[in-house]
């Protein structure tokens, strides 16, 4: 019989890999459209899908989230009639959801007063039919989550890279083979519906038998329980939107074009701290009901510690290769993307900040409120910065207002962290050992840095970010461990990370 902390680490394991491998899949989809598509189109369907995300956060308001709470309080066929409750309330948002898009359809020509006619019809052409995508789509939203309160993990992780490998192939396949626009996005309908019917036929494979009147948890209860974490998620999404709509209503589309290649986090970093927190906020919660402060402190840092020594040298690397990695991924005889270099390197400063899920300690103590508080206070200081820095200093002020925003939101959020553990704010996080990772990763990056553009030319970015990644990866795991900032027990877990024996 696994010990928990073998099954905590297993199933870390396989919630951060499927992660990972989704976000590779995501990340593919924006880097073949960015390739194919001419910069006006990549602006079009970058805001059809914006649109769609919004739209679709809107209606999931935490519904999907409430599958973990209430499932460990149901058995046998009262979580068939739950997960059926929770389908048949996104199926009545789903259809909201859809009407939000067809309200934007009618609004983009106000919206976009800087995009030419011809982007803006095409762009109210296609909105319906991404309104009939969110319809289908939204209702499948809880299936990954039902799949994991199942102790299903292997299959919530297969769902999770089927279905984005399915987006992959009906999105941009049609683009790959020379067809339009319109020909992309009616993929992206057939995709929804495949994946609704699948979804369905998947849930009823695993699920106890049951209806949905066998329900216990009331319609109120789980509003309830739901709507305050829906809301702090919805305005987390609206927020990583906030700059761009600031810039799509300030700027040409074709800055627009340039300001979403540059105004993006490194995916695959950021999804490592959101990963691990969702598996330990039951520990988190378990600590905090039975009141053991130094627990839950001593298994909070050591969450930190370790996203950090992952996240903190990854991002120093991601700054280091901004140049080339924009120029090898989204640059092309007819497209030039050099401005986006700069705001890619800013925004993924924040990343720095992002050494562990702030919101689940938030959760642990009940403080529901001020998950939300904290997302509204964000999305509002990101937009008032941004207008003004926006008009100013182009899209370069819009990356530092949205960096200045969150730096402002992240002490705020230590502040009312250290509250609940009557702690100071610079006690919250384990300081002195993130800035000994911080430092390595810098140390051993400028040098890096500074050497690719001694010894390699500008022009030659594929050999550019080969010898960038490997240097830096070599040097920072040799003067990590003589100062101790890797230690042997970390060697080994990334050895078995590596041979994936969490997926055994």
């Amino acid at each position: 019989m696994p010990e928990p902390s073998q099954n905590l680490t297993e199933k870390a394991g396989v919630v951060v890999f499927s992660r990972i491998v989704t976000t590779v899949i995501d990340l593919a989809i924006v880097i073949a459209t960015i390739q194919i598509l001419s910069k006006t189109d990549f602006a079009i369907i970058g805001y059809l899908l914006m649109v769609h995300e919004v739209a679709r956060n809107l209606a999931t308001l935490g519904f999907p989230e409430s599958i973990f709470y209430f499932f460990e309080r149901l058995g046998g066929s009262a979580k068939k009639g739950f997960t059926l409750q929770t389908t048949a309330i996104l199926c009545v948002t789903a259809l909201i959801a859809g009407l939000f898009i067809l309200s934007v359809t009618y609004f983009a020509p106000t919206l976009l007063t800087e995009w030419d006619s011809d982007a803006i019809t095409t762009v109210q052409t296609l909105l319906p039919l991404m309104a009939l995508a969110a319809i289908f789509e939204i209702p499948t939203w809880p299936v990954t989550n039902v799949l994991l309160a199942l102790d299903r993990q292997k299959q919530s992780a297969w769902y999770e890279m089927i279905t984005s490998a399915l987006i992959l192939l009906m999105l941009v396949g049609p683009l790959a083979l020379g067809f339009g626009l319109e020909v992309a996005i009616y993929g992206l309908v057939a995709y929804s519906v495949i994946r609704f019917v699948g979804s369905w036929v998947w849930l009823k494979l695993v699920m106890p038998e049951g209806k949905l009147s066998d329900s216990n948890i009331s319609l109120k209860e789980q509003v309830n329980f739901s709507v305050p974490l829906g809301l702090s998620s919805l305005v987390n999404k609206i927020n990583r939107y906030a700059d761009k709509f600031v810039v799509s209503v300030l700027l040409p589309a074709a800055s627009y074009a340039e300001y979403t290649v540059g105004a993006q986090e490194v995916p695959i970093i950021r999804v490592i701290p959101f990963a691990v927190g969702s598996v330990l906020i039951s520990r988190y919660v378990a600590f905090q009901i039975e009141e053991k402060k130094e627990e839950l402190l001593a298994l909070w840092y050591k969450g930190v510690e370790k996203v950090s020594l992952l996240v903190v040298p990854l991002t120093i690397l991601s700054i280091i290769i901004a140049s080339d990695l924009i120029s090898l991924v989204a640059e092309s005889e007819d497209t030039n993307y050099r401005n986006a270099v700069i705001p890619f390197q800013i925004y993924n400063l924040i990343v720095l900040l992002r050494v562990t899920n702030y919101g689940s300690l938030l959760q642990a103590f009940g403080d529901t409120k001020g998950v939300f508080y904290l997302s509204l206070n964000l999305v509002l200081a990101n937009i008032i910065l941004s207008v003004p820095l926006t008009i100013y200093f182009g899209i370069t002020g819009t990356a530092v207002g949205t960096l200045i925003a969150n730096v402002y939101n992240w002490i705020i959020t230590l502040k009312r962290i250290g509250g609940h553990m009557e702690l100071p704010a610079r006690k919250v996080l384990p300081f002195p050992y993130y800035l000994k990772v911080l430092g390595t990763a810098v140390l051993v990056g400028i040098p890096v840095w500074y050497s690719r553009f001694l010894l390699i030319d500008v022009s030659n970015d594929i050999l550019g970010l080969v010898y960038s990644i490997s240097i830096f990866l070599i040097s920072f795991a040799v003067v990590g461990t003589l100062l101790n900032v890797i230690s042997h027990r970390d060697w080994q877990q990334f050895k078995d990370w590596v041979m994936l024996k969490f997926l055994s």
